[in-house]
């Protein structure tokens, strides 16, 4: 049968213009569908968060610092862009949003961490911190529902406090051993203990040149809590690892604060790591034992006791806490005033207050009139008098506020303000309640206000008690906000800085192996000593000859000794070996630029 082609072409001439729209329109309908179906955001977030892992990677297995122009010359970048395109791509194969959101903060912290660590400087950790949170805030992670038993709480805090007493502890031990710790000031706190060990007393030679008790000093009593144990382990190691422990034992108080406040499990971890690897704490334990080592855990004890209500174990912490230094009632009394404020129990509370004062009034006389005197040096910028008298530095406060403003916000103590508060996510300042701000008094008054340097500066041991207060102010201010990300932000905060700080300190053990050799060497000319001999020592070399009655700092003493020890390791105008050397000494032990041990063989000072 004949096909009518005519018709056909007819038809389809006249049928085509109709159906071509339609299915112009149903193309476009289909195109339109698939594009809107694909989720941009996701794949902008899986290609930042590959870009970040792979970059992440260069940093961390490169050869040169990544400041340095060898740097980019090390990565080719066609494989840099085709390695984040093909972790992209599996990165987009994951639908496991969580998983996703979770990687992203950790990838982010790691590659801070690395940043940090690999130039180290705090100006840029606290980039690194920046830009960490502002990862970590538009990460969502509402979704995501962690649960924990109340047993990893304690058993997360359990491991921060043994990392945290190892890493510090350890790491001190190695300076020690490798005689580079000094006189100021843990060879005295050595010899100190010695003579606790021997008579009971708190004696030193090589604090002020001559013989006197530490107590004439600091009154701190609290030092005889470590003696059973230093009896037990009569070396200076025991010390330092005490130290660490101690502040270290501020996590158990600071969980109980958490569960007081009803934070969750999560949080509570979340604080324990904060509170560990808070830069003033491994900075104060760096500079080696003090009795301010004690400020943190006591402080801490005693607001939990305070916030239970239970009088005779907050009378018991409060006794603590002065028992640590003469200005540690600075510490009992804002507490005491604080929660006055917020409390009911006030007869308890005004007791304290007034027995704090009492006491401290009672303890700096004693010092005025028959040790060293009250340091109120540190505070001379408000002294104008020349009095010496914290009076005046009282009316000074009174008349001139907006002095103390100039003085307690320098370039150097902003920095100071920023490695103290970065770490906390500034949550301290973050509240709705006026009176919580009493407990700033203390970081304001012991570490602001003055011009004595090390006060403020988180390499010594003066940010303990302030530092602890800092910390609960973010624990209380926390359980009252909806702010999650904030506490997380802060957690990672306290990692970057933490490791930019401190990381460094791990090289000592490498250190500690290519010294060795020399070491040997010292601890060779050191055993020649006897132990009952009176020594003059360069001050690195002091700490391990201290457990003994008489031993001075050669860089300040006016004394004569048996022996002298002298450190040929560093160049100084202070002494020679020739010194010694052919002028009245017996060479007991020579090695050139390494150390001199000199025995006195005429009376050349007759």
């Amino acid at each position: 049968m004949a096909v009518n082609t005519k018709f056909t072409d007819r038809n389809r001439l006249r049928f085509q213009p109709k159906r071509l729209p339609k299915i112009k329109a149903k193309l476009k309908g289909k195109l339109k569908d698939k594009f809107t179906s694909v989720d941009i955001p996701k794949l902008l977030v899986r290609l930042l968060l590959s870009w970040i892992l792979i970059s992440a990677f260069y940093v961390a297995n490169s050869e040169n610092i990544f400041t340095s122009p060898l740097f980019f010359g090390e990565i080719k970048l066609s494989v840099f862009i085709i390695s984040v395109i093909v972790l992209w791509v599996l990165l987009c194969k994951i639908a496991d949003k969580n998983f996703i959101n979770i990687l992203m903060i950790l990838s982010a912290l790691v590659y801070g961490v690395l940043g940090a660590i690999g130039y180290t400087n705090f100006s840029f950790s606290v980039g690194c911190c920046v830009a960490v949170a502002i990862i970590v805030f538009f990460t969502d992670i509402s979704d995501i529902k962690l649960r924990l038993h109340w047993s990893v709480t304690w058993i997360t805090a359990g491991v921060l406090i043994g990392g945290f007493t190892f890493f510090v502890g350890i790491i001190c031990c190695l300076y020690y051993k490798n005689h580079w710790t000094s006189c100021f000031d843990f060879g005295l706190f050595s010899q100190m203990f010695y003579y606790m060990k021997e008579t009971g007393q708190p004696l030193i030679t090589c604090e002020r040149d001559g013989l006197l008790s530490h107590f004439a000093v600091h009154f701190s009593p609290i030092y005889y809590l470590l003696l059973p144990i230093y009896m037990l382990i009569p070396d200076p190691r025991t010390l330092l690892v005490m130290q660490a422990l101690i502040v270290a034992s501020g996590v158990i108080p600071l969980m109980l604060i958490c569960k007081n406040h009803k934070l969750t499990e999560p949080a509570c971890c979340e604080f324990a790591v904060i509170y560990t690897l808070y830069p003033c704490f491994a900075g104060g334990c760096f500079t080696y034992i003090h009795e301010n080592n004690f400020l943190a855990p006591l402080v801490l004890w005693f607001m939990y006791f305070c916030e239970k209500g239970k009088t005779i174990p907050k009378i018991i912490f409060a006794i603590l806490l002065l028992l640590v230094k003469e200005d540690a009632a600075v510490y009992v009394a804002v507490i005491s005033i604080y929660f006055l404020f917020t409390d009911k129990n006030y007869k308890s509370n005004l007791l304290i207050l007034i027995f704090s004062i009492i006491y401290f009034l009672t303890v700096t006389h004693f010092l005025a009139k028959y040790g060293d005197g009250v340091m109120t040096g540190r505070y001379n910028n408000y002294i104008y008098d020349g009095s010496n008298s914290l009076i005046t530095m009282i009316w000074a406060i009174l008349k001139n506020p907006v002095y103390v403003l100039n003085q307690s916000f320098t370039e150097e103590k902003i920095i100071f303000i920023l490695q103290m508060l970065l770490p906390l996510g500034f949550m301290p300042f973050i509240t709705k309640n006026p009176k919580r701000f009493i407990l700033i008094i203390p970081f304001l008054l012991i570490n602001l206000m003055t011009n004595y340097q090390w006060q403020y500066n988180i390499g010594f041991q003066y940010g303990f008690g302030s530092g602890a207060l800092l910390i609960y102010l973010a624990v209380v201010n926390c359980s009252e906000m909806k702010y999650p990300k904030l506490l997380l932000c802060s957690v990672c905060c306290s990692v970057v800085i933490f490791f930019g700080l401190y990381y460094h300190r791990s090289d000592y053990f490498k250190s500690y192996d290519e010294a060795t050799e020399q070491r040997e060497i010292i601890d060779e000319a050191l055993s020649l000593i006897p132990d009952n001999a009176s020594v003059i020592s360069s001050t690195f070399f002091l700490p391990n000859l201290s457990q003994r009655d008489e031993i001075y700092e050669l860089e300040r003493t006016k004394q004569t000794a048996e022996y002298y020890v002298l450190d040929l390791r560093y160049q100084t105008e202070e002494y020679s070996e020739w010194d010694y050397i052919g002028n009245g000494f017996e060479i007991v032990y020579y090695e050139e630029g390494v150390v001199g041990v000199f025995k006195i063989s005429v009376n050349i000072y007759s």
